[in-house]
């Protein structure tokens, strides 16, 4: 019996001595950690100073190229399209007779009417004739008076009629739609066509506030499309909307220079060049930055220890990134090893 229960204590105690010494092991292990916490709190950083510079202020915007005049036509009227002479894709200049509408009934209307005036007018001189001689009232006289203008009024409104049923571009240009064709009823303010000039373009972005804020209108900008690749375009700064969207986002207007090559509806890059005007600003190492670009800081050295503050960036560029708030030239950048850190921990400096 007692062979039997032996092996049994013999296992029972060595289990136990593992499970202890495992025990033991942890809990060393868990004081060397904090023991290297408390010896450790001294973490070696790189350092350099901020620089006072020009940073590259030049940044790129795509838009559209659009018709720098470009005109809707309405109709005047109410007729039948009897005659089409111009069509979408067409080149037409000032004036050009585009579609003619139906005009019988009002040919006619103005016939009768003008019959009417000139019955008027006889009756007008025959009662002034008899006014001054006392056979008619001088009201009666004002009467007929009043009917020649309404007739004469009528006539002018037939006239203005008649010649809107021939519809005109008020523009030179190319035909971009056209919403009609021979046997359309159109009614007055009934959509007739679209022109587009191209010989006068204007390019449309929507920069930032940030960017707005370095934009002057009369401003040259270098203007680039993929389609073609060799070529470069110019434009100047004809509008800044004095209000934003509701993206934040300002809506700018540049004037092309003349060319013959752009055309209205292509895409376009807008190059905004702000590095001639020399000004010069704060600037760090784009590594000292810690927290992204939405919430920037960065960790100066004060009094040997290192310090997380908050800063606002201006313009980024490959290697620097510009600060508006929050730094000086005097103090000390932390550009390497900030993961080890934290507000106030103790550092080393180490040389470059």
């Amino acid at each position: 019996m007692k062979t039997k229960i032996t092996p049994v204590l013999i296992t029972i105690a060595i289990v136990g001595f593992v499970v202890w010494k495992l025990v033991e092991n942890k809990q060393t292990i868990d004081r060397n950690a904090e023991l290297s916490l408390i010896v450790n709190t001294v973490v070696p950083v790189k350092v350099e100073k901020p620089q006072y510079a020009s940073i590259d202020q030049q940044f790129r915007v795509n838009g559209q190229i659009v018709s720098g005049n470009e005109v809707g036509i309405l109709s005047k009227t109410t007729a039948v399209v009897l005659k089409k002479y111009k069509k979408a894709g067409d080149a037409v200049g000032k004036g050009t007779v585009i579609a003619q509408l139906e005009n019988n009934v009002i040919r006619e209307s103005l016939r009768n009417t003008e019959t009417d005036f000139a019955k008027a007018q006889k009756d007008v001189e025959r009662y002034r004739n008899l006014a001054a001689s006392g056979a008619v009232t001088t009201l009666e006289l004002e009467e007929k008076q009043i009917n020649l203008r309404s007739i004469e009024n009528r006539i002018a409104e037939l006239k203005d009629q008649l010649a809107n049923t021939a519809i005109v571009s008020p523009v030179s240009g190319v035909i971009d739609k056209d919403f009609f064709e021979e046997g359309t009823l159109l009614t007055v303010g009934s959509q007739v066509a679209d022109i587009v000039d191209n010989k006068y373009l204007k390019m449309k972005v929507n920069v930032t506030e940030k960017e707005m804020l370095k934009l002057k209108k009369g401003e040259k900008a270098l203007i680039t499309t993929d389609i073609y690749a060799d070529k470069t375009f110019f434009g100047t700064i004809d509008v800044i909307a004095p209000k934003g969207n509701d993206l934040y986002n300002y809506a700018v207007e540049l004037k092309l220079d003349h060319n013959n090559d752009l055309k209205s509806g292509m895409c376009a890059t807008v190059i905004f060049d702000r590095s001639g005007n020399n000004a010069k600003s704060i600037v760090v190492n784009r590594k000292a930055i810690v927290g992204g670009m939405k919430n920037p800081s960065v960790f100066v050295i004060r009094d040997n220890k290192a310090c997380k503050i908050s800063v606002q960036l201006g313009q980024v560029n490959n290697d620097f990134v510009e600060i508006t708030q929050g730094l000086s030239m005097d103090d000390t950048v932390v550009i390497s090893g900030q993961i080890n850190l934290k507000d106030g921990y103790e550092v080393s400096i180490l040389k470059s």
